[in-house]
């Protein structure tokens, strides 16, 4: 997955959203969190919001955190199952 589709699904935004002031900084650090990276790296991938100088290993990991995200968001109250097996795989 390219950054910048992640970061329209995971902030549901808008192409007039992407334009606002932050949003593009609000993606760096979204990227850094959750590839694991310093915003520093992220932010050198270029300008922008399609970030050209990504790594293509990293858009397996991008597409996985969406999954996750979307399928905890439909979860509902339901998300203590997915709590539940997360704490389970820290304990492997």
């Amino acid at each position: 997955m390219k950054p910048r589709e992640f970061c329209r699904a995971w902030f549901h935004a808008t192409p007039a959203a992407e334009e606002t002031r932050g949003y593009r900084r609000r993606c760096v650090k979204l990227l850094a969190e959750v590839i694991g990276l310093e915003e520093d790296t992220v932010d050198r991938w270029g300008s922008g919001l399609n970030f050209p100088g990504m790594p293509s290993q990293y858009e397996n990991t991008l597409g996985y955190a969406l999954t996750i995200k979307q399928m905890l968001e439909a979860a509902g109250s339901q998300r203590s199952i997915f709590e539940a097996v997360l704490e389970q795989k820290k304990k492997l």
